[in-house]
């Protein structure tokens, strides 16, 4: 675990907000193909990132 002020914790989590956010859009991109539905749930660091049904992925914080 990386230790600094709260600040840079603070950035860093907006970070992995902003990435956990570019994988939803790749996922969705991925469904979008329909060769086949993209299914699971994965866990980031920004909280999990879950298929929603007919309507895509979201992200959830923990």
């Amino acid at each position: 675990m990386i230790t600094s002020t709260p600040e840079a914790r603070s950035t860093r989590e907006e970070q992995a907000r902003t990435l956990a956010a570019q994988v939803v859009v790749l996922l969705d991109n991925l469904d979008g193909l329909g060769i086949g539905v993209t299914a699971g749930q994965l866990h980031t660091p920004a909280g999990v990132i879950r298929r929603q049904g007919d309507h895509g992925w979201t992200v959830t914080t923990r």
